[in-house]
């Protein structure tokens, strides 16, 4: 399933090949008769786009008549051990020297104005981080380093090169605009966060939780303000898809409506570009669609219906469409805190039983069959574990056979003793129960309030249990 509702994105369009052309020179000795390839940053990918082998001199050309590369970062890769990252921009007529065995100190660009500029930036955080490492070895060292001051001091110094990047960055900004490099070294800026210490007056009640819960906020809104989600150049790169992950698992808060809303937000700042928009898309429809938190398939499903079922995406293909829709049908029927559909169905006596006459504050609803090798061992766990323990206090358990053998059904009630449970079936589908219920491997169970509503979905016996102890215990009932 995950290749079907994931991320589909490797076709031409992705890359955004347009009609020109590109042709890079390309001089490293060391290389003389070797293969030398140009691969594309995607993900934790790397998608090779040219390869050539250089002439005895050391001499190649990455070529092609009618084709443009798509603006991003793109590696030279010479062999495991050896490589380097250069930028395609606009300028892809230039020419590329190097020795291998020092690429950063020997690298020479020539033509390309941005992507010498590139380099030069490469360099720059290169000796920043080297620079970073050293504060940081000596704070590590610092047998002060609990005190105070002596932290204030090392923030200090971690400001000033804070500041020099800035500053390097902003010159790249002013210099280049409106191109793949500006796009991509704002990118690499955080976000600055207030100092919330100076709103928070000494004394406030738990200050330091209430100055991180601003900074968190704070971050929250402010994550993408230094991307340019109008420029696609950013998702050949080896950062965004870092970027991304990390905002959704540490600045989206795990519920539902939160997790849609920044989905949302996020792709309809994308919208003005074709290839960003789909790639957004498309990466919020997975991580809704494997968020495997109880509770949160309800931001599939609202997701999935705003960019996939109300509108029909062009880049999405029927197969897929279709796949997309079904998920969403077959999770929108039983989101949590929403209230079941009724089922009317026939018992195991002949009788017909109601899902909402059924009186009682929780309703296990259970769909099994006797052929199913997980239900033999979990069934009867759910009549010891789960039945036994809080029946007396009113729970009912609501036993649909999804099975067709009646003899079978029967023989299995008797064994296991399950006549305590309201045993019932539909061998027809008549409620069209798999649809509502999510029905389409054994066993599935759900947890209803005295209303009928979803309170719990796709948990183990032993999770049904500790879930069922807390809700009663705000009723004032202990349960062993």
């Amino acid at each position: 399933m995950k290749g079907i509702i994931g991320l589909l994105l490797f076709s031409t369009m992705m890359w955004g090949q347009t009609m020109a052309q590109y042709t890079i020179k390309l001089t490293v000795k060391q290389m003389a008769g070797k293969k030398v390839s140009l691969a594309c940053h995607y993900e934790e990918q790397l998608m090779v786009q040219d390869t050539v082998a250089l002439d005895n001199n050391g001499v190649g050309y990455f070529r092609h008549a009618s084709k443009k590369l798509a603006s991003g970062i793109y590696m030279l890769y010479f062999s495991p051990s050896s490589n380097w990252d250069i930028l395609i921009g606009s300028d892809q007529s230039f020419s590329i020297s190097c020795d291998t065995s020092q690429i950063l100190n020997t690298m020479r660009i020539e033509g390309s104005p941005e992507n010498q500029a590139f380099l030069e930036f490469q360099k720059f955080m290169v000796e920043m981080g080297r620079q970073n490492s050293t504060i940081r070895e000596e704070f590590r060292k610092d047998p002060d380093n609990k005190k105070a001051e002596v932290r204030e001091k090392y923030s200090a110094r971690y400001a000033v090169l804070d500041k020099e990047v800035r500053s390097y960055i902003g010159t790249i900004l002013k210099r280049f605009p409106g191109t793949a490099l500006a796009t991509f070294a704002r990118f690499t800026l955080p976000v600055e966060i207030p100092d919330f210490s100076k709103e928070v007056p000494e004394g406030t009640k738990d200050r330091d939780m209430e100055i991180r819960r601003k900074s968190f906020f704070y971050m929250q809104e402010h994550y993408w303000d230094n991307a340019n989600l109008t420029d696609s150049m950013l998702i050949r790169t080896d950062i965004f898809k870092k970027q991304l992950d990390n905002y959704f698992s540490n600045f989206v808060i795990n519920y539902p409506d939160s997790l849609y809303r920044a989905c949302v937000r996020l792709v309809e700042k994308a919208r003005p570009n074709k290839l960003m928009f789909r790639y957004l898309t498309d990466y919020c429809l997975t991580s809704t669609f494997e968020n495997k938190i109880m509770g949160m398939d309800e931001a599939f499903v609202k997701f999935g219906q705003r960019y996939y079922v109300d509108v029909t995406p062009e880049w999405v293909t029927p197969e897929r469409l279709k796949t997309i829709r079904e998920e969403v049908i077959k999770r929108q029927f039983n989101l949590l805190n929403h209230p079941a559909v009724e089922l009317k169905l026939s018992m195991l006596e002949g009788e017909w039983v109601s899902l909402y006459e059924v009186k009682a504050p929780f309703v296990l609803l259970l769909f099994w069959e006797p052929n199913c090798g997980h239900c033999k061992t979990q069934v009867p766990l759910v009549r010891k574990e789960i039945y036994e323990r809080f029946a007396p206090y009113g729970l009912k358990v609501f036993a649909v056979n999804t099975h067709t053998d009646k003899k079978q059904w029967e023989e299995f009630v008797e064994k296991n003793d399950l006549f305590d449970f309201i045993n019932c079936w539909d061998p027809n589908n008549q409620s069209n129960y798999r649809t509502y219920y999510n029905v389409f491997s054994t066993p599935v169970m759900y947890i209803l309030d005295k209303d009928k509503k979803f309170i719990a979905k796709s948990l183990t016996v032993d999770q049904m249990v500790d879930l069922l102890k807390h809700e009663y215990k705000k009723m004032g009932i202990e349960v062993q």
